[in-house]
């Protein structure tokens, strides 16, 4: 079997079995770059562990991160385990490389409290070109991001019916288990806002085949991409003087991570509000938590004075 074929094989194989559009797509765009340093029409039998090498260097050598180069090995294994289901091999040649050890993790650098005041209160800058709709939209997309912590593929996939009395159903998520958060009283009024200016701008415009189903939309009343999202955080994130480092949709789940441990001191509840099948996933996210923060999370913890 040509490799393109056992690729699209497995690919189809894993939309089946359910697995989610994002892993997905994810393991797809891994996969291409895989067939095309080996060569599409490769047999996968003729595939020899000095190519797998050859190609997790070639990886290193174009500078990815450790987490990404050990997505390319763990995608690559989950490739052959695949094809020794389907009797097309018989040894996983994934496994003749290690997981790359990640000995370069620093802390994670979330927005600080004086920039998700900054940010909370964001307003695009309105002129002819821009609709106040887009403002307010924006302004509840930030806020949306950093009360959830939803991911941008959560968000821009929401949908009206998604939306329950006080409650947020995510079910388009990473994992395919769909989760829950709940909606507090000052989001709630920011997406009432937004409703409302979303119904007169359509209606002002006469676009009436706008998607409907979709909570968050563009201003044709198309759904958002994740990249439109994107646009708008380093937008944000530019207007309002905040490193740019920092400018990505999912540092706003990092900072939703972080600051739910310091409130609740709690990572298994954490875990189950960020929707991960493990919580070792989200002790990750204390890498977030500085020493000061650790610190002031210890006080009024103290074994002696609490006997």
């Amino acid at each position: 079997m040509k490799l393109k074929d056992a690729i699209e094989e497995f690919l189809l194989e894993y939309d089946i079995r359910g697995i989610s559009k994002e892993t997905i797509r994810c393991y797809s765009n891994a996969l291409k770059i895989f067939a095309k340093f080996i060569g599409e029409d490769t047999e996968v039998e003729n595939i020899k562990v000095i190519n797998i090498k050859e190609f997790i260097k070639f990886n290193k050598d174009r500078g990815l991160k450790i987490k990404s180069q050990n997505t390319y090995i763990t995608v690559i294994r989950s490739l052959y385990n695949y094809l020794i289901e389907e009797d097309i091999v018989s040894k996983n040649i994934g496994y003749s490389v290690k997981l790359v050890n990640a000995t370069d993790k620093k802390e994670i650098e979330v927005f600080t409290k004086e920039e998700m005041k900054k940010l909370i209160q964001y307003q695009r800058t309105f002129n002819e070109k821009i609709s106040t709709f887009l403002v307010i939209r924006d302004n509840l997309l930030i806020n949306f991001l950093l009360e959830t912590g939803c991911r941008n593929h959560e968000l821009t996939n929401l949908k009206y019916e998604d939306i329950q009395d006080g409650y947020i159903f995510f079910k388009v998520t990473k994992n395919s288990k769909p989760r829950i958060v709940p909606i507090s009283k000052k989001l709630k009024k920011l997406m009432l806002r937004y409703e409302r200016m979303k119904e007169e701008y359509f209606k002002r415009n006469k676009k009436e085949g706008f998607m409907q189903d979709y909570y968050f939309l563009s201003r044709s009343g198309a759904k958002l991409h994740t990249t439109n999202v994107g646009q708008v955080v380093k937008r944000a994130c530019k207007d309002l003087d905040i490193p740019m480092h920092k400018a990505y949709p999912h540092n706003f789940r990092h900072t939703f991570a972080v600051n739910m441990l310091k409130n609740t001191k709690d990572v298994y509840l954490v875990s189950k509000l960020l929707g991960h099948c493990n919580v070792s996933i989200t002790e990750e996210y204390l890498r977030g938590l500085t020493k000061l923060d650790i610190l002031e999370m210890s006080k009024g913890c103290s074994i002696l004075e609490n006997l």
